[in-house]
Protein backbone atom coordinates (compact mmCIF):
# COMPACT_ATOMS: atom_id res chain seq x y z
CA UNK A 1 0.00 0.00 0.00
CA UNK A 2 1.54 3.63 -0.92
CA UNK A 3 -0.62 5.60 0.72
CA UNK A 4 0.78 3.73 3.83
CA UNK A 5 4.32 3.81 3.06
CA UNK A 6 6.13 7.39 4.23
CA UNK A 7 10.07 8.05 2.89
CA UNK A 8 11.92 8.97 6.21
CA UNK A 9 12.71 11.75 4.47
CA UNK A 10 9.21 13.04 3.19
CA UNK A 11 8.09 12.67 7.30
CA UNK A 12 10.94 14.57 8.99
CA UNK A 13 10.87 17.69 5.80
CA UNK A 14 6.79 17.86 5.94
CA UNK A 15 6.40 17.29 9.88
CA UNK A 16 3.37 15.07 9.67
CA UNK A 17 4.08 13.35 12.34
CA UNK A 18 4.80 14.26 16.06
CA UNK A 19 8.37 15.14 17.40
CA UNK A 20 8.21 11.74 19.51
CA UNK A 21 7.42 9.72 16.28
CA UNK A 22 10.50 11.06 14.69
CA UNK A 23 12.98 10.66 17.92
CA UNK A 24 12.11 6.90 17.62
CA UNK A 25 12.34 6.90 14.28
CA UNK A 26 15.79 8.13 14.27
CA UNK A 27 17.07 5.83 17.44
CA UNK A 28 16.65 3.16 14.80
CA UNK A 29 18.74 4.71 12.50
CA UNK A 30 21.81 6.21 14.63
CA UNK A 31 23.69 7.42 11.22
CA UNK A 32 20.87 9.49 10.11
CA UNK A 33 20.35 10.71 14.02
CA UNK A 34 24.41 12.35 14.47
CA UNK A 35 23.98 14.09 10.84
CA UNK A 36 20.23 15.03 11.65
CA UNK A 37 22.17 16.98 15.01
CA UNK A 38 24.79 17.94 12.92
CA UNK A 39 22.32 20.36 10.79
CA UNK A 40 20.44 21.36 13.78
CA UNK A 41 24.04 22.11 15.32
CA UNK A 42 25.11 24.16 12.04
CA UNK A 43 21.68 26.07 12.27
CA UNK A 44 22.32 26.97 15.73
CA UNK A 45 25.69 28.20 15.34
CA UNK A 46 24.69 30.44 11.86
CA UNK A 47 21.55 31.49 13.27
CA UNK A 48 23.93 32.52 16.58
CA UNK A 49 26.53 33.86 14.21
CA UNK A 50 23.89 36.02 12.57
CA UNK A 51 22.18 37.43 15.77
CA UNK A 52 26.30 38.68 16.76
CA UNK A 53 26.66 40.37 13.19
CA UNK A 54 23.18 42.28 13.70
CA UNK A 55 23.73 43.47 17.81
CA UNK A 56 27.10 44.52 16.03
CA UNK A 57 25.70 46.09 13.31
CA UNK A 58 23.12 47.61 15.70
CA UNK A 59 25.78 49.07 18.41
CA UNK A 60 28.18 50.51 15.37
CA UNK A 61 24.75 52.52 14.19
CA UNK A 62 23.41 53.32 17.71
CA UNK A 63 26.97 54.82 19.07
CA UNK A 64 26.91 56.30 15.46
CA UNK A 65 23.84 57.79 14.87
CA UNK A 66 23.30 61.82 15.66
CA UNK A 67 20.18 60.70 16.97
CA UNK A 68 20.84 61.20 20.55
CA UNK A 69 18.18 59.39 22.50
CA UNK A 70 19.25 56.09 20.17
CA UNK A 71 22.54 56.18 21.73
CA UNK A 72 21.93 57.11 25.61
CA UNK A 73 19.28 53.96 25.75
CA UNK A 74 22.05 51.96 24.29
CA UNK A 75 24.78 53.48 26.75
CA UNK A 76 25.19 50.99 29.52
CA UNK A 77 27.75 49.33 31.40
CA UNK A 78 28.01 46.52 28.53
CA UNK A 79 26.87 48.54 25.20
CA UNK A 80 23.49 46.69 24.96
CA UNK A 81 24.38 43.21 25.96
CA UNK A 82 23.95 42.87 29.05
CA UNK A 83 21.92 44.88 30.86
CA UNK A 84 21.82 45.60 34.70
CA UNK A 85 19.75 46.90 36.80
CA UNK A 86 20.60 50.28 37.10
CA UNK A 87 20.59 50.48 33.09
CA UNK A 88 17.34 48.79 33.30
CA UNK A 89 16.16 51.62 34.68
CA UNK A 90 18.11 54.29 32.77
CA UNK A 91 16.70 52.93 29.33
CA UNK A 92 13.36 52.58 30.66
CA UNK A 93 13.31 56.83 31.16
CA UNK A 94 14.89 57.37 27.97
CA UNK A 95 12.78 55.27 26.30
CA UNK A 96 9.89 57.32 27.91
CA UNK A 97 11.30 60.64 27.22
CA UNK A 98 11.73 58.96 23.48
CA UNK A 99 8.23 57.67 23.27
CA UNK A 100 6.79 61.44 24.45
CA UNK A 101 9.00 63.44 22.33
CA UNK A 102 7.82 60.91 19.09
CA UNK A 103 4.35 61.70 19.48
CA UNK A 104 4.56 65.20 20.35
CA UNK A 105 6.94 65.80 17.19
CA UNK A 106 4.69 63.82 15.00
CA UNK A 107 1.57 65.50 16.28
CA UNK A 108 2.97 69.02 15.37
CA UNK A 109 4.06 67.98 12.00
CA UNK A 110 0.60 66.35 11.36
CA UNK A 111 -0.43 70.21 11.78
CA UNK A 112 2.49 71.39 9.82
CA UNK A 113 1.04 69.27 7.01
CA UNK A 114 -1.90 70.39 7.28
CA UNK A 115 -1.40 74.30 7.37
CA UNK A 116 0.20 73.44 4.03
CA UNK A 117 -2.67 71.30 2.67
CA UNK A 118 -4.34 74.28 3.28
CA UNK A 119 -2.87 76.57 1.14
CA UNK A 120 -2.74 80.18 2.90
CA UNK A 121 -2.64 82.91 1.85
CA UNK A 122 -0.78 86.79 3.00
CA UNK A 123 -2.65 89.77 1.57
CA UNK A 124 0.24 92.88 1.25
CA UNK A 125 -1.74 96.44 1.15
CA UNK A 126 0.88 98.67 -1.14
CA UNK A 127 -0.31 102.54 -1.73
CA UNK A 128 0.75 104.59 -5.19
CA UNK A 129 0.64 108.10 -5.37
CA UNK A 130 -0.60 108.76 -9.13
CA UNK A 131 2.03 110.17 -11.68
CA UNK A 132 1.19 113.33 -13.84
CA UNK A 133 -0.88 112.33 -16.03
CA UNK A 134 -3.56 110.78 -13.08
CA UNK A 135 -5.50 107.84 -12.45
CA UNK A 136 -7.24 106.03 -15.19
CA UNK A 137 -11.24 107.55 -15.12
CA UNK A 138 -13.84 103.90 -15.25
CA UNK A 139 -16.41 103.82 -18.44
CA UNK A 140 -19.58 104.76 -16.81
CA UNK A 141 -22.48 102.97 -18.58
CA UNK A 142 -26.01 104.07 -17.48
CA UNK A 143 -29.33 102.79 -18.17
CA UNK A 144 -32.58 103.74 -17.63
CA UNK A 145 -34.76 101.19 -16.09
CA UNK A 146 -37.20 101.42 -18.53
CA UNK A 147 -36.71 99.94 -21.40
CA UNK A 148 -39.46 101.22 -23.81
CA UNK A 149 -41.24 104.56 -24.64
CA UNK A 150 -44.34 104.56 -24.30
CA UNK A 151 -44.79 107.15 -27.49
CA UNK A 152 -44.01 104.80 -29.85
CA UNK A 153 -46.65 102.68 -29.40
CA UNK A 154 -49.08 105.34 -30.75
CA UNK A 155 -51.35 101.98 -31.37
CA UNK A 156 -53.14 99.42 -30.51
CA UNK A 157 -54.63 97.48 -33.48
CA UNK A 158 -53.26 94.00 -33.35
CA UNK A 159 -52.83 94.42 -36.92
CA UNK A 160 -49.73 96.49 -37.07
CA UNK A 161 -46.39 95.88 -36.18
CA UNK A 162 -46.40 98.13 -33.51
CA UNK A 163 -49.65 97.21 -31.76
CA UNK A 164 -48.44 93.49 -31.91
CA UNK A 165 -45.24 94.62 -30.46
CA UNK A 166 -47.20 96.82 -27.41
CA UNK A 167 -49.38 93.82 -26.68
CA UNK A 168 -46.28 91.68 -26.61
CA UNK A 169 -44.80 93.33 -24.50
CA UNK A 170 -47.44 93.64 -22.37
CA UNK A 171 -47.77 90.03 -21.75
CA UNK A 172 -44.53 89.04 -21.55
CA UNK A 173 -42.87 91.55 -19.28
CA UNK A 174 -43.39 90.70 -16.02
CA UNK A 175 -45.27 92.47 -13.48
CA UNK A 176 -44.81 91.62 -9.54
CA UNK A 177 -43.09 88.65 -10.60
CA UNK A 178 -46.23 87.54 -12.79
CA UNK A 179 -45.54 86.50 -16.53
CA UNK A 180 -47.81 85.06 -19.19
CA UNK A 181 -46.50 82.00 -20.90
CA UNK A 182 -48.07 81.66 -24.25
CA UNK A 183 -48.73 78.98 -26.92
CA UNK A 184 -47.05 77.98 -30.18
CA UNK A 185 -50.09 79.02 -31.87
CA UNK A 186 -49.93 82.52 -30.48
CA UNK A 187 -46.97 83.33 -31.87
CA UNK A 188 -47.85 82.43 -35.75
CA UNK A 189 -51.65 83.64 -35.52
CA UNK A 190 -51.10 86.56 -32.91
CA UNK A 191 -47.94 88.05 -33.58
CA UNK A 192 -46.66 87.12 -36.91
CA UNK A 193 -45.26 90.13 -38.17
CA UNK A 194 -42.61 90.67 -34.93
CA UNK A 195 -41.79 86.66 -34.56
CA UNK A 196 -39.03 87.17 -36.38
CA UNK A 197 -37.84 90.76 -35.12
CA UNK A 198 -34.83 90.70 -32.84
CA UNK A 199 -35.04 92.71 -29.31
CA UNK A 200 -32.09 94.62 -30.67
CA UNK A 201 -34.04 96.05 -34.01
CA UNK A 202 -37.42 96.66 -30.96
CA UNK A 203 -34.89 98.64 -28.73
CA UNK A 204 -32.81 100.85 -31.99
CA UNK A 205 -36.38 101.74 -32.68
CA UNK A 206 -38.82 101.97 -29.13
CA UNK A 207 -35.92 103.65 -26.39
CA UNK A 208 -35.41 106.49 -24.93
CA UNK A 209 -32.81 108.61 -26.83
CA UNK A 210 -29.42 109.63 -25.54
CA UNK A 211 -30.52 113.21 -26.95
CA UNK A 212 -33.56 113.05 -24.40
CA UNK A 213 -31.62 110.92 -21.06
CA UNK A 214 -28.41 113.26 -20.79
CA UNK A 215 -29.25 116.87 -20.62
CA UNK A 216 -26.18 118.46 -18.93
CA UNK A 217 -22.59 117.00 -18.87
CA UNK A 218 -19.05 117.96 -17.43
CA UNK A 219 -16.04 116.19 -16.84
CA UNK A 220 -12.99 117.80 -15.03
CA UNK A 221 -14.96 120.88 -14.76
CA UNK A 222 -15.63 121.54 -18.24
CA UNK A 223 -18.30 120.55 -21.16
CA UNK A 224 -17.96 116.92 -21.83
CA UNK A 225 -16.47 116.19 -25.75
CA UNK A 226 -16.21 113.04 -27.67
CA UNK A 227 -13.37 110.69 -25.55
CA UNK A 228 -11.38 110.29 -28.67
CA UNK A 229 -10.35 114.26 -29.50
CA UNK A 230 -6.90 115.25 -28.34
CA UNK A 231 -6.20 111.55 -27.31
CA UNK A 232 -8.54 111.61 -25.04
CA UNK A 233 -7.06 114.14 -22.39
CA UNK A 234 -9.82 116.72 -21.16
CA UNK A 235 -6.70 119.21 -20.31
CA UNK A 236 -6.38 119.94 -23.97
CA UNK A 237 -9.63 120.51 -24.85
CA UNK A 238 -11.15 123.91 -25.21
CA UNK A 239 -13.79 125.35 -22.90
CA UNK A 240 -16.83 125.69 -25.68
CA UNK A 241 -20.79 124.48 -25.56
CA UNK A 242 -21.13 121.08 -27.22
CA UNK A 243 -23.97 118.52 -27.41
CA UNK A 244 -23.60 117.19 -24.09
CA UNK A 245 -24.29 113.20 -25.60
CA UNK A 246 -21.00 113.79 -27.85
CA UNK A 247 -18.85 112.09 -25.09
CA UNK A 248 -21.45 108.89 -24.94
CA UNK A 249 -21.41 105.79 -27.20
CA UNK A 250 -24.78 103.31 -27.15
CA UNK A 251 -23.60 99.32 -26.29
CA UNK A 252 -26.33 96.75 -25.47
CA UNK A 253 -26.91 95.03 -22.12
CA UNK A 254 -29.66 93.05 -20.00
CA UNK A 255 -31.37 96.29 -19.52
CA UNK A 256 -32.01 97.10 -23.09
CA UNK A 257 -30.45 99.77 -24.81
CA UNK A 258 -28.16 101.89 -22.57
CA UNK A 259 -25.09 104.50 -22.62
CA UNK A 260 -21.21 104.78 -22.08
CA UNK A 261 -19.08 107.23 -21.45
CA UNK A 262 -15.44 106.86 -22.09
CA UNK A 263 -15.78 103.82 -23.96
CA UNK A 264 -12.54 103.57 -24.98
CA UNK A 265 -10.78 104.34 -21.63
CA UNK A 266 -8.59 106.71 -22.33
CA UNK A 267 -9.70 109.64 -20.32
CA UNK A 268 -7.70 110.13 -17.02
CA UNK A 269 -8.31 112.37 -13.83
CA UNK A 270 -5.32 114.34 -12.04
CA UNK A 271 -7.66 116.07 -9.44
CA UNK A 272 -10.42 114.90 -6.57
CA UNK A 273 -13.52 116.03 -5.61
CA UNK A 274 -17.33 116.37 -7.23
CA UNK A 275 -16.29 119.31 -9.11
CA UNK A 276 -13.41 117.71 -10.97
CA UNK A 277 -15.56 114.47 -11.73
CA UNK A 278 -17.97 113.46 -13.80
CA UNK A 279 -21.28 115.72 -13.63
CA UNK A 280 -24.52 114.79 -14.95
CA UNK A 281 -27.96 115.50 -15.18
CA UNK A 282 -30.38 112.80 -16.10
CA UNK A 283 -33.75 113.11 -17.69
CA UNK A 284 -35.69 109.86 -16.11
CA UNK A 285 -39.00 110.60 -18.64
CA UNK A 286 -41.50 108.61 -16.15
CA UNK A 287 -43.98 110.39 -18.64
CA UNK A 288 -42.98 107.83 -21.59
CA UNK A 289 -42.57 104.71 -19.17
CA UNK A 290 -44.37 101.62 -20.78
CA UNK A 291 -47.47 100.59 -18.77
CA UNK A 292 -45.87 98.30 -17.32
CA UNK A 293 -42.80 99.51 -16.12
CA UNK A 294 -42.71 99.45 -11.87
CA UNK A 295 -39.14 101.09 -11.22
CA UNK A 296 -38.03 104.82 -11.92
CA UNK A 297 -34.67 105.41 -12.37
CA UNK A 298 -31.49 104.87 -13.76
CA UNK A 299 -28.96 101.57 -12.74
CA UNK A 300 -25.45 102.75 -13.18
CA UNK A 301 -21.93 100.43 -13.82
CA UNK A 302 -18.29 101.73 -13.11
CA UNK A 303 -15.85 99.03 -14.86
CA UNK A 304 -13.10 98.69 -16.95
CA UNK A 305 -13.36 99.49 -20.71
CA UNK A 306 -12.57 95.87 -21.42
CA UNK A 307 -15.20 94.24 -19.78
CA UNK A 308 -18.66 93.58 -20.60
CA UNK A 309 -21.09 95.85 -18.89
CA UNK A 310 -23.10 93.30 -16.33
CA UNK A 311 -25.07 96.11 -15.51
CA UNK A 312 -27.49 93.59 -13.83
CA UNK A 313 -24.93 91.83 -11.39
CA UNK A 314 -22.97 95.19 -10.41
CA UNK A 315 -24.70 98.14 -11.13
CA UNK A 316 -26.23 100.37 -8.47
CA UNK A 317 -29.61 102.43 -8.84
CA UNK A 318 -30.03 106.07 -8.51
CA UNK A 319 -33.62 107.21 -7.85
CA UNK A 320 -35.71 110.35 -9.25
CA UNK A 321 -35.57 113.65 -7.33
CA UNK A 322 -32.14 113.17 -5.94
CA UNK A 323 -28.45 114.30 -6.31
CA UNK A 324 -26.05 111.76 -6.09
CA UNK A 325 -22.28 111.75 -4.86
CA UNK A 326 -20.13 108.56 -6.17
CA UNK A 327 -16.77 108.60 -4.40
CA UNK A 328 -14.55 106.20 -6.00
CA UNK A 329 -11.32 104.47 -5.75
CA UNK A 330 -8.75 102.28 -8.11
CA UNK A 331 -7.79 99.11 -6.73
CA UNK A 332 -5.46 96.54 -7.88
CA UNK A 333 -5.63 93.09 -7.30
CA UNK A 334 -2.51 91.04 -7.76
CA UNK A 335 -2.14 86.94 -7.82
CA UNK A 336 0.93 84.97 -7.62
CA UNK A 337 0.92 82.65 -10.84
CA UNK A 338 1.30 78.99 -10.38
CA UNK A 339 3.17 76.67 -9.35
CA UNK A 340 4.49 78.92 -6.05
CA UNK A 341 0.56 80.87 -6.25
CA UNK A 342 -3.09 80.22 -7.41
CA UNK A 343 -3.80 82.05 -10.81
CA UNK A 344 -3.49 81.06 -14.00
CA UNK A 345 -1.34 82.99 -16.58
CA UNK A 346 -2.46 81.53 -19.28
CA UNK A 347 -6.41 82.45 -19.08
CA UNK A 348 -6.19 85.23 -22.00
CA UNK A 349 -4.54 82.60 -24.14
CA UNK A 350 -7.69 80.15 -23.38
CA UNK A 351 -10.14 82.99 -23.46
CA UNK A 352 -8.87 84.40 -26.68
CA UNK A 353 -9.60 87.94 -25.21
CA UNK A 354 -8.81 90.20 -21.99
CA UNK A 355 -9.97 87.76 -19.53
CA UNK A 356 -12.25 89.08 -16.34
CA UNK A 357 -14.94 87.18 -14.52
CA UNK A 358 -17.29 88.97 -16.40
CA UNK A 359 -16.23 87.83 -20.09
CA UNK A 360 -15.79 84.18 -18.69
CA UNK A 361 -19.51 84.18 -16.97
CA UNK A 362 -20.54 86.31 -19.97
CA UNK A 363 -19.06 83.61 -22.16
CA UNK A 364 -20.36 80.21 -20.21
CA UNK A 365 -24.05 82.04 -20.35
CA UNK A 366 -23.52 82.51 -24.25
CA UNK A 367 -22.43 78.77 -24.98
CA UNK A 368 -24.80 77.06 -23.27
CA UNK A 369 -27.88 79.44 -24.84
CA UNK A 370 -26.56 78.41 -28.62
CA UNK A 371 -26.25 74.46 -27.56
CA UNK A 372 -29.66 74.54 -26.50
CA UNK A 373 -31.30 77.38 -28.92
CA UNK A 374 -29.29 77.80 -31.37
CA UNK A 375 -29.05 81.42 -30.87
CA UNK A 376 -27.44 83.81 -28.33
CA UNK A 377 -29.53 86.89 -26.73
CA UNK A 378 -28.72 90.05 -28.37
CA UNK A 379 -26.49 91.60 -25.65
CA UNK A 380 -24.08 88.94 -26.27
CA UNK A 381 -23.35 89.83 -29.39
CA UNK A 382 -20.13 91.45 -28.62
CA UNK A 383 -16.12 90.42 -29.93
CA UNK A 384 -15.02 89.23 -25.99
CA UNK A 385 -18.09 86.94 -25.94
CA UNK A 386 -18.54 85.36 -29.50
CA UNK A 387 -14.77 84.55 -29.37
CA UNK A 388 -15.68 81.32 -31.91
CA UNK A 389 -13.41 82.03 -35.44
CA UNK A 390 -15.06 82.06 -38.69
CA UNK A 391 -18.59 81.65 -37.32
CA UNK A 392 -20.89 84.18 -36.10
CA UNK A 393 -24.01 82.55 -34.15
CA UNK A 394 -27.93 83.97 -34.84
CA UNK A 395 -29.58 86.25 -32.63
CA UNK A 396 -32.35 85.32 -31.07
CA UNK A 397 -35.93 86.68 -32.67
CA UNK A 398 -38.59 87.63 -29.99
CA UNK A 399 -39.92 84.31 -29.88
CA UNK A 400 -36.90 82.46 -29.45
CA UNK A 401 -35.75 85.00 -26.72
CA UNK A 402 -39.02 84.42 -24.90
CA UNK A 403 -39.36 80.44 -25.08
CA UNK A 404 -35.88 79.51 -24.78
CA UNK A 405 -32.79 82.24 -24.06
CA UNK A 406 -34.83 83.43 -20.94
CA UNK A 407 -35.12 80.09 -19.40
CA UNK A 408 -31.61 78.94 -20.31
CA UNK A 409 -30.57 81.98 -17.99
CA UNK A 410 -33.08 81.50 -15.34
CA UNK A 411 -31.79 77.10 -14.93
CA UNK A 412 -28.40 78.30 -15.15
CA UNK A 413 -29.34 80.71 -12.26
CA UNK A 414 -30.81 78.20 -10.25
CA UNK A 415 -28.27 75.42 -11.23
CA UNK A 416 -31.07 73.39 -12.83
CA UNK A 417 -29.97 73.61 -16.57
CA UNK A 418 -29.80 70.00 -18.69
CA UNK A 419 -28.02 69.87 -22.19
CA UNK A 420 -28.60 66.68 -24.06
CA UNK A 421 -29.51 64.69 -20.40
CA UNK A 422 -26.61 66.06 -18.82
CA UNK A 423 -26.76 68.48 -16.22
CA UNK A 424 -24.32 71.66 -17.07
CA UNK A 425 -21.89 72.79 -14.29
CA UNK A 426 -21.26 75.84 -12.67
CA UNK A 427 -19.07 78.17 -14.63
CA UNK A 428 -15.21 77.54 -13.63
CA UNK A 429 -14.26 81.66 -13.54
CA UNK A 430 -10.82 81.73 -11.88
CA UNK A 431 -9.27 85.27 -11.28
CA UNK A 432 -7.27 86.62 -13.33
CA UNK A 433 -3.64 87.11 -11.81
CA UNK A 434 -3.87 90.95 -12.04
CA UNK A 435 -7.03 93.27 -12.53
CA UNK A 436 -8.55 96.45 -11.04
CA UNK A 437 -11.52 97.35 -10.09
CA UNK A 438 -13.27 100.74 -9.05
CA UNK A 439 -14.64 101.05 -5.54
CA UNK A 440 -17.26 103.02 -4.86
CA UNK A 441 -19.46 105.10 -1.69
CA UNK A 442 -22.52 106.51 -2.27
CA UNK A 443 -24.47 109.66 -0.57
CA UNK A 444 -27.77 111.51 -1.94
CA UNK A 445 -29.50 114.33 -1.03
CA UNK A 446 -32.89 115.89 -2.48
CA UNK A 447 -32.78 117.49 -5.81
CA UNK A 448 -34.14 120.22 -6.04
CA UNK A 449 -34.21 121.53 -3.22
CA UNK A 450 -37.02 124.18 -1.37
CA UNK A 451 -35.32 127.19 -2.00
CA UNK A 452 -34.72 126.97 -5.67
CA UNK A 453 -37.57 124.60 -6.63
CA UNK A 454 -39.11 128.56 -7.62
CA UNK A 455 -36.21 129.34 -9.77
CA UNK A 456 -35.95 125.58 -11.39
CA UNK A 457 -39.67 125.52 -12.30
CA UNK A 458 -39.37 129.00 -13.95
CA UNK A 459 -35.99 127.59 -15.80
CA UNK A 460 -37.63 124.22 -16.99
CA UNK A 461 -41.12 125.33 -18.15
CA UNK A 462 -39.13 127.88 -20.37
CA UNK A 463 -36.73 125.26 -21.89
CA UNK A 464 -39.92 123.14 -22.67
CA UNK A 465 -41.74 125.82 -23.92
CA UNK A 466 -44.73 125.55 -21.60
CA UNK A 467 -46.15 128.66 -19.66
CA UNK A 468 -46.02 127.08 -16.36
CA UNK A 469 -49.15 127.98 -14.88
CA UNK A 470 -52.03 125.89 -13.90
CA UNK A 471 -54.35 125.99 -16.71
CA UNK A 472 -51.87 124.64 -18.94
CA UNK A 473 -51.96 120.92 -18.64
CA UNK A 474 -47.90 120.41 -19.68
CA UNK A 475 -46.93 122.47 -17.52
CA UNK A 476 -43.90 121.45 -15.25
CA UNK A 477 -44.37 121.54 -11.25
CA UNK A 478 -41.62 120.97 -8.80
CA UNK A 479 -43.53 117.27 -7.80
CA UNK A 480 -42.84 116.38 -12.51
CA UNK A 481 -39.29 117.78 -12.05
CA UNK A 482 -38.52 115.70 -9.29
CA UNK A 483 -40.13 112.94 -10.71
CA UNK A 484 -38.12 113.08 -14.24
CA UNK A 485 -34.67 114.31 -13.11
CA UNK A 486 -32.16 113.50 -11.30
CA UNK A 487 -28.29 114.51 -10.73
CA UNK A 488 -25.33 112.14 -10.32
CA UNK A 489 -21.34 113.39 -9.79
CA UNK A 490 -18.63 110.59 -10.08
CA UNK A 491 -15.39 111.59 -8.71
CA UNK A 492 -12.15 110.23 -6.75
CA UNK A 493 -11.81 110.59 -3.04
CA UNK A 494 -8.43 110.18 -3.62
CA UNK A 495 -6.10 109.84 -6.52
CA UNK A 496 -3.61 107.45 -4.89
CA UNK A 497 -4.38 103.52 -6.14
CA UNK A 498 -4.58 100.76 -3.45
CA UNK A 499 -3.01 97.50 -4.55
CA UNK A 500 -3.45 94.21 -3.02
CA UNK A 501 -1.16 91.21 -3.37
CA UNK A 502 -2.12 88.35 -2.29
CA UNK A 503 0.92 85.34 -2.11
CA UNK A 504 1.37 81.77 -0.37
CA UNK A 505 1.85 82.57 2.93
CA UNK A 506 3.02 79.13 3.31
CA UNK A 507 5.54 77.35 1.24
CA UNK A 508 7.71 73.73 1.49
CA UNK A 509 10.20 75.87 2.84
CA UNK A 510 8.20 76.83 5.61
CA UNK A 511 7.09 72.98 6.02
CA UNK A 512 10.59 71.59 5.53
CA UNK A 513 11.86 74.10 8.17
CA UNK A 514 8.93 73.39 10.57
CA UNK A 515 9.18 69.72 9.98
CA UNK A 516 13.08 69.88 10.85
CA UNK A 517 12.56 72.15 13.88
CA UNK A 518 10.54 69.14 15.57
CA UNK A 519 12.61 66.49 14.61
CA UNK A 520 15.51 68.40 15.80
CA UNK A 521 14.33 70.20 19.17
CA UNK A 522 12.06 67.07 20.47
CA UNK A 523 14.32 63.68 18.76
CA UNK A 524 17.57 64.97 18.42
CA UNK A 525 17.72 64.29 14.48
CA UNK A 526 18.49 66.45 11.37
CA UNK A 527 18.45 65.87 7.81
CA UNK A 528 21.98 63.49 8.66
CA UNK A 529 19.88 61.57 10.94
CA UNK A 530 17.22 60.47 7.87
CA UNK A 531 20.27 59.47 5.61
CA UNK A 532 21.91 57.40 8.45
CA UNK A 533 18.22 55.65 9.50
CA UNK A 534 17.93 55.02 5.66
CA UNK A 535 21.65 53.54 5.10
CA UNK A 536 21.08 51.37 7.97
CA UNK A 537 17.55 50.17 7.14
CA UNK A 538 18.60 49.04 3.35
CA UNK A 539 22.14 47.36 4.78
CA UNK A 540 19.73 45.24 7.39
CA UNK A 541 17.29 44.29 5.18
CA UNK A 542 19.97 43.22 2.33
CA UNK A 543 21.82 41.29 5.20
CA UNK A 544 18.43 39.56 5.77
CA UNK A 545 17.64 38.99 2.35
CA UNK A 546 21.12 37.79 1.75
CA UNK A 547 20.84 35.35 4.44
CA UNK A 548 17.66 34.22 3.20
CA UNK A 549 19.06 32.98 0.05
CA UNK A 550 21.86 31.51 1.58
CA UNK A 551 19.58 29.33 3.76
CA UNK A 552 16.99 28.36 0.55
CA UNK A 553 19.91 27.27 -1.45
CA UNK A 554 21.61 25.03 1.34
CA UNK A 555 18.06 23.54 2.14
CA UNK A 556 17.63 22.75 -1.61
CA UNK A 557 21.21 21.55 -1.34
CA UNK A 558 20.17 18.92 1.51
CA UNK A 559 16.88 18.06 -0.66
CA UNK A 560 19.09 16.27 -3.66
Amino acid sequence: DQRAYIHPKQWYQRRVRGRKEADQFLESDPPKRKKKAKRRANRAALEQKRQEIEMESFKEFASTVTADYLAEMCRSKNDCEIPSKASNGRRLIWVSLWLASFVYAWYNIALSIGVYMSKPTATKLNFYEANSDGVPFPTVTICNFNKFNKSYFDTDDLNTKKGQLKDFLKITTPIWGHKEELDSESWDTKYGQIVQSSMKDVLQTATHTLEGTIEFCKFSGKPCQPSQSNGGRIENMEIKDVDPTAAFDTVFTEHGLCYTFNKAGNLTMARTGALYGLSLRLHVAQDDYFETQDVAGFKVLLHNSYEPPMIEEYGFALRPGSETYVRIRLQKYRDTPRPLGYCDPFLETQFNTNYTISVCVMQHRAKNMYLKCGCIAFYMDRVDIVATPGRKPNICNLKEERTCADKVLEDIALGTLFIDGEKVPEPDCPSPCVYTTYTYTISQSEYPSSAVKEKVVEEVNKQKGTSGGEEDAGSWTIERIRDNYLKVHIYFEELSTLEMERHPSYLISNLIGDVGGQLGLLLGMNICSLVQFTDYIIRFSFFKGFMRVLRYYKAKKRGK
